[in-house]
């Protein structure tokens, strides 16, 4: 595979610097060999401790990625313009180092740039800065990957228009590097270190999001929370039943009230649902994506759904 992003060798590089050393070792099969009676007695004893920056380290690069549980958040740059508008309240960046792996970017075409906007609210925010925050997490974190979907908002271009545009971040910005562009949805070492393009828009090149020959979506944004969590049940139940797409499970609604009320009253119930006695044990999940995850600690209630039965400790 030579030595790009999720290869040996870069993986030892990072596993050398990398926080709860011992617990990815544990966890993806990567120990010395060399260790002591007393220290695999201790290992049997105590959880094993995996950073949630690093939290892909411990699955094996055959894993495909619609096996995976993927923390993500809805409309991840809305942050600026009310309690209607905001639907996050931490950056990309910072998103990236809580454990969050799919971005959903929401880009308004204008003057040869992407500027992120929610519905006509600017969020101080262009696309460039959005794809340095995630060059420089991989960067940092080579084992991780990042599913991105790019979306037009606020803009009615052909998406001719729109695909010339996205082209010149690729090619005169100097962003290729950073993306996986191919159609097909990868297994977890080909896209480590790598911004998987779930291209919302004709023309993009990498994976076409929404293809039903490979996702299974649920979005409906429009029901108020007690309608919504049916849905959002369903769905979960639907993905550790019946393997095979994609799965993506919008907990986020639109309806009624403010986006953090309905957080408010949404989020808990996925922890719940997640943490008790049949959800704990579910895993292949797909992608969640989420307003203000970071208030209720789903990220991290979500990343233990990677490694059935393991006593996964996540530290920052």
């Amino acid at each position: 595979m030579g030595q790009g992003p999720g290869t040996g060798l870069d993986r030892r590089g990072f596993l050398r610097g990398a926080a709860g050393l011992s617990a990815a070792g544990v966890l993806a099969g990567l120990g010395s060999g060399a260790v002591t009676a007393q220290a695999a007695v201790r290992r049997r004893a105590a959880p094993a401790a995996l950073s949630v920056q690093d939290w892909m380290s411990a699955l094996p690069d055959s894993t495909p990625v619609q096996r995976l549980t993927i923390p993500g958040t809805h409309d991840s740059g809305a942050r600026i313009g009310g309690p209607w508008v905001a639907c996050q309240n931490t950056a990309v960046d910072a998103q990236l180092a809580s454990g969050i792996r799919f971005l959903d970017v929401r880009c308004r075409a204008v003057d040869n740039v992407f500027a992120i906007h929610h519905g006509a609210f600017y969020q101080q925010l262009m696309f460039g800065d959005v794809l340095n925050a995630c060059r420089a997490f991989l960067q940092a974190h080579p084992t991780e990957t990042v599913l991105m979907r790019v979306k037009q908002e606020y803009s009615e271009v052909s998406a001719e228009e729109f695909r010339r545009i996205f082209t010149l971040y690729l090619d005169d910005k100097g962003y290729r590097p950073l993306f996986r562009l191919d159609g097909g949805l990868p297994a977890l070492g080909q896209a480590r270190g790598k911004v998987v393009l779930l291209a919302d828009s004709d023309g993009l090149g990498g994976v076409r999001y929404g293809d039903p020959q490979l996702f299974d979506i649920q979005d409906d944004y429009m029901a108020e929370p007690f309608g919504k969590w049916p849905k959002v049940e369903a769905q979960f139940r639907k993905a550790a039943g019946q393997p095979g797409k994609l799965f993506v499970n919008y907990v986020s609604t639109a309806a009624l009230l403010p986006p953090r009320s309905n957080a408010d009253r949404l989020n808990p119930q996925v922890k719940g649902l997640l943490e008790g006695s049949e959800g704990s044990s579910w895993t292949g999940l797909g992608i969640v994506p989420m307003d203000f995850p970071n208030e209720f600690g789903l990220a991290e209630t979500l990343i233990r759904h990677n490694v059935a039965g393991s006593r996964v400790r996540l530290t920052p």
